[in-house]
């Protein structure tokens, strides 16, 4: 490998780790938010935000 490659592979390992922890979390918080989760996912019940957040839906 030429070293530019073996210098950087580190770098290049934990950017890719990084991204894919990144990329989890959002599709995790788009899954919960097209289920009709909180944001938060918490319960909205002492939420100063409650009325905003559109988590729980109003029966």
């Amino acid at each position: 490998m030429p070293l530019s490659i073996t210098v950087n592979l580190p770098t290049v390992i934990i950017a890719a780790v990084l991204a894919a922890l990144l990329l989890a979390v959002a599709v995790r918080g788009v899954r919960r938010r097209r289920r009709g989760g909180s944001g938060c996912g918490r319960g909205c019940s002492g939420c100063p935000y409650a009325a905003r957040c559109g988590g729980e839906k109003k029966k």
